[in-house]
């Protein structure tokens, strides 16, 4: 019947692993500690290794740990528990932020030097929710009392972003970074560049902040300072750095659509501008030229709505001039022909990634074998 019963709650716990379960001190042999769990067949366990370096108990103090195995002993059932495992954060966590609960917002990593500090990396897919707010909640309620649970162990709430750049400035807060650079996207080393009165917070205590940083992102991060960095040749990755910036501005100009018409405007009632259209105000240019004489007089379109979608025209709309386009282009155009001359007198090409010398037959880098296309502009 022992055996039976023993079998029973094997079982029964088994399906327990990785959640938390609340006991009392009990007593301490060799530093591990023996928690009562209130069932005189099963015994919890904290060994030396799973406990909170800062953490300390008295005898019929209160326990809470996260169950991480079970083991079989002559003695019954022993429940093997942790107050070091980033898991425990993550189910106190889950307990005191419904947004996390229901799955609105999502915990990307947690990385933890128990009983000193921890790191979470949070992120949502609904634009109107604050991932980091709804974790710490209103006055810091809500990660208060997770602070709590851990005993006062500091804990560091950022915004998970797919961008490294972004994620590692994130990531190195409460330091506030001036800079990250990638230095080598193959083998994941960025240099992050701070002010000098936020170095030693960005380094932390004996390193802790940095190496934790580096484990949330796994990016190895060095940290310098602005002086610093001006003493290292940064001109290379500067470059790299100038390159996909530019790539980004023109697939932001490509994806730029521009607004012609008054139903175009982001936010404007469909019902009004469908009203002005079958009244012959289509354009954003008649609507400007009848909304400032006056003489909008529509059955079912209100001044106020007027109002708003001129307010939405002045935001969203910019109007240029057309000899001032003209000259524009003209200036770009011979800015274009300048540049052509020049390349073409030079006749000389450097890899965009490692600066190495290279000819227009080639489709690989010969010194960092990164792959490109030469294309020719058409104008």
């Amino acid at each position: 019947m022992r055996e039976t019963h023993s079998e029973s709650l094997y079982n029964e716990y088994k399906d327990k692993i990785g959640e938390i379960i609340i006991g009392y001190y009990q007593r301490e042999r060799n530093g591990n500690i023996y928690v009562d769990l209130g069932n005189t067949s099963l015994e919890g366990v904290l060994p030396v290794k799973y406990q909170s370096k800062l953490e300390f108990y008295e005898k019929n103090d209160r326990i809470k740990g996260l169950i991480v195995d079970i083991k079989k002993t002559n003695n019954g059932l022993q429940i093997v528990l942790s107050r070091s495992d980033p898991k425990l954060v993550s189910q106190i966590l889950e307990k005191e932020v419904p947004e996390i609960a229901d799955g609105t917002v999502e915990i990307q990593k947690i990385v933890r030097d128990a009983g000193y500090r921890t790191k979470i990396a949070v992120s949502t897919k609904r634009e109107e929710v604050d991932p980091v707010g709804a974790c710490v909640g209103l006055k810091g309620v809500r990660i208060q009392n997770v602070i709590r649970e851990l005993l006062n162990e500091k804990i560091d709430v950022l915004k998970w972003d797919a961008d490294p750049v972004v994620f590692i400035k994130n990531a190195l807060s409460p330091a506030q970074v001036e800079r990250v650079i990638i230095m080598d996207a193959d083998k994941r080393q960025a240099l992050a560049i701070v002010e000098d009165s936020q170095f030693s917070l960005a380094i932390g205590r004996q390193g802790q902040n940095v190496r934790l940083a580096n484990r949330l992102c796994d990016w190895n991060i060095d940290v310098k300072t602005v002086e610093q960095a001006e003493e290292m040749d940064l001109s290379s990755f500067n470059t790299v750095q100038n390159a996909r910036n530019l790539f980004n501005d023109e697939a932001s100009e490509e994806s730029y659509d521009e607004i012609t018409t008054v139903a175009e405007l982001p936010g404007v009632n469909a019902e009004v501008a469908a009203l002005l259209k079958d009244n012959g105000i289509e354009k954003i240019e008649d609507f400007v030229d009848a909304y400032d004489n006056n003489t909008i007089n529509i059955e079912g379109v209100s001044k106020e709505a007027l109002d708003e979608i001129n307010k939405l025209i002045n935001e969203n709309v910019e109007f240029v001039e057309e000899n001032e386009t003209a000259e524009t282009e003209a200036a770009a155009d011979a800015e274009t022909e300048k540049a052509e001359e020049t390349a073409d007198e030079a006749e000389e090409y450097f890899c965009p990634e490692c600066g190495a010398k290279i000819t227009l037959d080639m489709t690989h880098c010969p010194a960092c074998g990164v792959e490109f296309e030469f294309t020719e502009d058409e104008e």
